[in-house]
């Protein structure tokens, strides 16, 4: 339940991104600052003992929510998500190089269906914007599954990671006076500023920080599929935005293959009696 109410407040972010006019990493900055001090009276410390696991999962936090949120600003927030979310990919690929554990034919299928979706997804986005957007996406997506998979490892202890990433946002402050709409942020600006820090910065990232302590992750990865298939939705009837529908039927096939993978995965625990605890 907490990573699903991490998807759910993650969801808002590409209707709340795109109501701002400010630059994708002037953006993140102010939200990873924001959420730094929220995460700061959590932890109640900075006495924080740094290990290299802490560390990578601190970088791959920080980088995932710097790549995807300018990746809104580029292409519609249903490819956004939905390519992050392709992150089960390099999840198995950790699985297989770090851990030496070989795929399974299920997992196999998965990732070729993945690959087909995005390929879909970008054949329909060929503008100049869109493409940058779906890249930054993909390459957000790496990230995004190296939180999951670092959170698992022995040593990791995610709201002090949470903590480490935010406050690399300080590195960035200086690029908030170079975004021209700094200066005429309205106080609707703000509100949606806001709203965006402390939901999908904070709130969602601490249900995640608590979640993911008791959840493998690529079960944690598969619950939190929620957030493509919302984002589309808020940002379809709060903005108007439509996606083209080469992208659109890419997404779908994504999100159905995430689903009966989903599926597939919980029946293999049940029918062992012994649901697995593996990374």
């Amino acid at each position: 339940m907490l990573l699903f109410c991490a998807a759910l407040f993650w969801s808002l972010s590409g209707f709340l991104v795109k109501s701002v006019d400010w630059r994708g990493p002037s953006l993140s900055t102010l939200r990873g600052i924001i959420a730094f001090f929220v995460t700061l009276s959590m932890v109640r410390t900075l006495k924080i003992r740094l290990t290299p696991v802490k560390i990578i999962n601190g970088i791959c936090y920080f980088l995932q929510g710097l790549l995807l949120i300018s990746a809104n600003k580029f292409t519609t927030a249903g490819n956004a998500t939905v390519l992050q979310n392709t992150s089960p990919i390099y999840i198995i690929l950790l699985n297989a190089i770090l851990l030496k554990k070989k795929p399974s034919r299920l997992e196999a299928w998965v990732s070729i269906l993945l690959f087909a979706g995005i390929a879909m997804a970008f054949a329909g986005s060929f503008s100049a914007g869109g493409t940058l957007g779906n890249l930054l996406a993909l390459v957000s997506g790496l990230f995004y599954a190296g939180v999951f998979f670092t959170n698992r490892l022995e040593g990791a202890n995610p709201l002090e990671s949470l903590l480490i990433g935010n406050g690399l946002y300080f590195l960035l402050i200086p690029i908030l006076f170079f975004d021209p709409a700094v200066p005429q942020t309205s106080l609707k600006d703000l509100f949606y500023i806001l709203a965006f820090s402390l939901l999908s910065g904070c709130i969602a990232w601490l249900c995640f920080s608590k979640g993911i302590q008791s959840t493998p992750a690529l079960r944690a990865n598969l619950i939190t599929m929620a957030e493509p298939v919302l984002s589309p939705i808020w940002t379809f009837f709060l903005l108007g935005e439509r996606m083209d529908p080469l992208s659109l039927l890419g997404c779908i096939l994504v999100l159905i293959t995430l689903a009966v993978y989903n599926i597939v995965f919980e029946w293999i625990c049940k029918k062992q009696q012994n649901p697995a605890d593996t990374i």
